[in-house]
């Protein structure tokens, strides 16, 4: 099973070699991670894939309070056991 950081680091990859991915993953990420990793997304959880661009940066902060930890993330992920998120 892959974790979080492989799985974000497959996307980012893919994203960068392929425009017509990037531009799926930036309009429709449920489905562009399904086709690339195989795995479903809870409905009840969130995607937000932002572009940078020069002039433009996104900074992602922890929870307020700290870290999530492994067994929030899995709750919060609706228990996908199989998604990889519980090792983020």
């Amino acid at each position: 099973m892959q974790t979080a950081v492989e799985i974000e680091t497959t996307l980012k990859a893919k994203a960068d070699e392929d425009e017509v991915f990037r531009t799926q993953l930036l309009e429709d990420p449920r489905n562009a991670i399904k086709a690339v990793t195989g795995l479903t997304v809870p409905e009840d959880f969130s995607i937000h894939v932002h572009e940078e661009s020069a002039t433009d940066f996104h900074l992602v902060l922890p929870p307020a309070g700290g870290r999530l930890s492994d067994q929030e993330i899995r709750e919060a992920s609706g228990g996908c056991g199989d998604c990889g998120l519980g090792d983020y």
